[in-house]
């Protein structure tokens, strides 16, 4: 006994959750594009208060990456020019130095990042 199978529920079911889908990785790339802002400006705010002047003026920048099942995030200073002092700032010389924090600042983001992302990820389900 045949019996003709109607596959449009099925179909819409299907772009439902691509669309779905679609949302939720909007919605966990802007989670981690805002916790690179977050560390970025705390890193900023951390050499703003700087002794030394050309540590004030180090650039930090951050760029978002996206491939299939991962969405990163880099963040730390450009190259040249004051960006080379960078590694003074933040982990000194033989001589000292080292004295601000670079690292403890995305660790502080992490808790508040993961959670942003979980929500994300189960939005919609």
């Amino acid at each position: 006994m045949s019996e003709l199978f109607d596959a449009s529920q099925l179909t819409t079911f299907g772009d439902v959750l691509l669309a779905k889908g679609v949302a939720r990785r909007a919605l966990i790339s802007a989670s981690v594009k805002k916790g690179a802002q977050n560390v970025k400006n705390s890193i900023r705010d951390d050499l703003k208060g700087s002794g030394n002047k050309a540590f004030r003026s180090i650039p930090i920048t951050y760029t978002v990456s996206e491939t299939p099942g991962r969405i990163t995030a880099e963040i730390g200073p450009t190259k040249g020019g004051a960006g080379s002092l960078a590694n003074i700032a933040f982990f000194g010389t033989a001589r000292g130095g080292g004295t601000h924090r670079f690292y403890e600042h995305g660790e502080e983001e992490l808790p508040k990042l993961a959670e942003y992302v979980a929500r994300a990820a189960v939005e919609g389900f």
